[in-house]
């Protein structure tokens, strides 16, 4: 659970809670005039209305994120079928897919050889060839292809 998120919830039960305890013994005390306990007692309604707002407001902005992770998510899907696709148009080999795969995501060409357990001069020629059949001139080229209408201003 996210404590942060319901602070202000906690904040305001406490005041309620406070309210409770103070109309309660204001009360059974009887030292206090009844315009003091109306005056708690509407501050009491208040601040419960105010924490049931805070509480649905909280729900709707937990539905609201799971809707933008879903968003995220198919977005996502869908970037990596469109890459997937132009690969194919390029005709890249399997390796050379996982190879440009690698390379958009911003692996170095060390990191991509201890991935896929090969000698980083084979993941160079490999690189040369993705950059000869996207006909780009290197690495930038390629991943600006893929994100270039993300960029754009909606």
């Amino acid at each position: 659970m996210n404590y942060r998120k319901y602070f202000p919830a906690l904040v305001l039960a406490a005041a309620m809670s406070f309210f409770v305890y103070d109309i309660v013994s204001d009360l059974v005390n009887g030292g206090d005039s009844y315009w003091h306990i109306t005056v708690e007692l509407l501050v009491f309604i208040a601040i419960t209305v105010v924490l049931f707002a805070e509480l649905e407001h909280v729900k709707l902005l937990d539905k609201e994120i799971k809707l933008e992770k879903s968003k995220t998510a198919k977005l996502a899907g869908e970037l990596l079928t469109v890459i997937q696709d132009e690969f194919t148009v390029w005709k890249l080999t399997p390796s050379e897919k996982e190879v440009a795969l690698l390379l958009i995501k911003g692996l170095s060409m060390k990191e991509i050889a201890d991935v896929r357990s090969v000698k980083e001069k084979t993941v160079r020629a490999q690189s040369t060839s993705i950059y000869a059949k996207a006909g780009y001139a290197g690495r930038h080229e390629l991943t600006a292809h893929f994100i270039e209408d993300l960029m754009r201003e909606v």
